[in-house]
């Protein structure tokens, strides 16, 4: 594993932290084979695909609903090797992301190793990090994650709310042995744990965007938002008071311009109230055309202010 953390937030902070999946969630990589691993050193960033509206919906987050840049607090958990990492720090850079931390796991050892079955193994090795950075970071802070259905993010996160609520010991190991997680990183997640603060869930909610197409129904915890693209993500996080509605228009464009038919984008916003509960007057800034409607953003009630959908 190869991580860093280059932000010191203070003890006191309460605000959200963004913590962020790459692979299907931000990128479209491909790293799983050998053919794909030894591809690494010869890709440049600017063939590296981003997934639509992804870009939007970070640099939006991070720069928070209001006036002034709130340079929210982003984390990066990446199942991709170290290798990647000056060709994802540059496609980020293209696409005017920054960030604080970020971490990669050690794919190429692995297969060295002869560890073949811990390469696509990603639940030991993502809690490890994300617990890592839980140590690290304010115990007050609230976080918003996001995964995909791929790697089995959605039980990854949970799992990591219920750690920091207090699943210790003999109860977490047998718990992740039941996930098939390997006896050496149990013993690392069980040590861990304990150096957590008192029991707290910083995990306020879990977006995982349905890039395999997993079915509705195996998403049980209520903290959990499946999207069918981004711009149902950005019109959650515009009810919960985290995006302004420009910047759900923004992300609407994107998806436009990355080859959406407008029939699919209505299809979605509509999805979103019907499923996801986003009220139907905030719709409109998914599927009407931005020029005209950026003036209005003042008008919503609550616009800049946090709240539950």
């Amino acid at each position: 594993m190869q991580r860093s953390n280059e932000r010191q937030l203070p003890p006191d902070y309460v605000g959200d932290v963004l913590i962020w999946d790459i692979d299907k969630t931000y990128l479209d990589t491909r790293f799983s084979t050998w053919r794909g691993l030894l591809a690494i050193p010869f890709e440049f960033a600017i063939d590296k695909r981003t997934i639509p509206g992804a870009p939007a919906v970070l640099r939006a987050l991070r720069r928070g609903p209001g006036e002034e840049s709130a340079i929210t607090p982003l984390y990066f958990v990446s199942g991709s090797p170290p290798q990647m990492r000056a060709v994802v720090e540059r496609r980020m850079g293209l696409d005017g992301v920054d960030f604080d931390g970020i971490t990669f796991k050690d794919q190429l050892g692995l297969l060295l190793g002869r560890r073949l079955n811990e390469l696509r193994a990603q639940i030991g090795y993502k809690l490890t990090a994300l617990l890592t950075y839980r140590i690290e970071l304010p115990a007050g802070s609230c976080w918003l994650c996001f995964g995909d259905d791929v790697e089995q993010d959605a039980t990854i996160f949970v799992l990591l709310g219920e750690i920091c609520a207090g699943l210790r010991q003999a109860e977490l190991a047998a718990r992740l042995r039941q996930l098939k997680v390997v006896e050496w990183n149990i013993e690392t997640l069980v040590a861990l744990a304990e150096r957590l603060g008192p029991p707290r869930d910083p995990v306020e909610r879990i977006f995982i965007h349905l890039e395999r197409g997993a079915s509705l129904g195996s998403f049980v915890d209520p903290r959990i938002v499946p999207t069918r693209s981004y711009v149902q993500t950005a019109l959650v996080l515009l009810q919960m008071g985290r995006l302004s509605p420009a910047a759900v228009a923004t992300v609407a464009r994107d998806l436009r311009l990355r080859g959406m038919p407008e029939a699919t984008l209505e299809a979605h916003a509509e999805d979103a109230h019907s499923r996801l509960g986003v009220a139907r007057e905030l719709l409109r800034w998914a599927v009407a055309p931005a020029a005209g409607l950026v003036g209005e953003a003042a008008a919503i009630p609550g616009n800049g202010k946090k709240s539950s959908p």
